[in-house]
């Protein structure tokens, strides 16, 4: 006698030996076998005779009917199919916790905590990229070498920042401490963005008669063409300048990836100190630089 679960016609299975007892093992859920009215039931677990199997072949039945006929309730059918088919039920209740938890955060919340996560996730990536080539420290040049270590370079895709460096005492012993400054914080920057190209080249050996007063200077390459410049203390963040501050107006040209969420604040530095940070001419620079290639 078939069990009243499946509602089967006699023909459908003329082989013989196709009613099956359930297998014994492991109890996974609860219920019991019913499938004869005048057999003895058995506890069921999540393996299937060769009945479930032949009604599963057939696209009759599904596991978790074949599980809801043994007696188990649909959510503990699902709960035993999600185990038979290597699927984590617990996953899923984390899945739907915090979708539940998502439904409460407002709008302005979603969009926030999707910003940060995504841009961990690229600085992750960025990171894991084996075919991004890695530099992690400054790399000092001369006149000759700019063509070759930043037009060139950066043709590739590559954001090469190059910072114009002082030779020698400029317009005072302020202004000097700030341009140190600057070539510290830039070598900091160069560790933790090791896709970043930072090159430093003398001032005058770049450009001949580049102002003084127009450093620290950093010209930002990309494609074979400068495509951001940054001149003078306040253009990198002021004479508070640390290496978040600057990571963060990096960040803003799109030069580099960051997890900060606003400018951070400077650090305290001594009253009326001047600083400048005007644009120059544009005949003190060109994209080529044909008087340095």
């Amino acid at each position: 006698i078939i069990s009243k679960s499946y509602h089967l016609h006699p023909h459908i299975f003329p082989q013989k030996g196709l009613v099956g007892t359930a297998a014994h093992s492991t109890m996974d859920g609860r219920g019991v076998t019913n499938y004869s009215m005048d057999k003895p039931s058995c506890g069921f677990s999540t393996e299937t005779t060769e009945f479930d199997d032949a009604l599963m072949s057939r696209g009759i039945v599904t596991f978790e009917q074949a599980m809801i006929a043994k007696g188990a309730s649909p959510q503990e059918a699902r709960r035993l199919s999600d185990i038979k088919f290597n699927k984590s039920f617990e996953a899923k209740q984390v899945a739907q916790q915090f979708d539940e938890h998502n439904k409460q955060e407002t709008p302005e919340d979603d969009d926030d905590e999707f910003i940060r996560r995504y841009r961990q996730q690229r600085i992750k990536e960025l990171k894991r990229d084996k075919n991004t080539i890695k530099y992690g420290d400054v790399i000092h040049i001369s006149r000759p070498d700019w063509n070759r270590e930043v037009n060139e370079t950066s043709r590739s895709g590559t954001w090469v920042i190059v910072n114009l460096t002082r030779q020698t005492s400029s317009l005072s012993a302020r202004h000097d401490e700030l341009c140190d400054l600057v070539e510290e914080t830039i070598r900091e920057l160069a560790v933790k963005f090791e896709e970043v190209k930072f090159v430093f080249i003398p001032s005058t050996s770049a450009i001949e008669n580049w102002p003084a007063e127009n450093l620290p200077t950093l010209f930002c390459y990309r494609h074979g063409k400068m495509q951001h410049q940054l001149i003078g203390i306040n253009a990198l963040g002021g004479p508070g300048l640390n290496c978040l501050r600057l990571e963060w107006r990096l960040a803003q040209l799109g030069i580099v990836e960051t997890d900060l969420e606003e400018d951070p604040l400077p650090e305290r530095v001594s009253v009326g100190v001047a600083t400048r940070g005007e644009v120059v001419a544009d005949d003190y620079y060109d994209d080529d630089y044909d008087g340095v290639d």
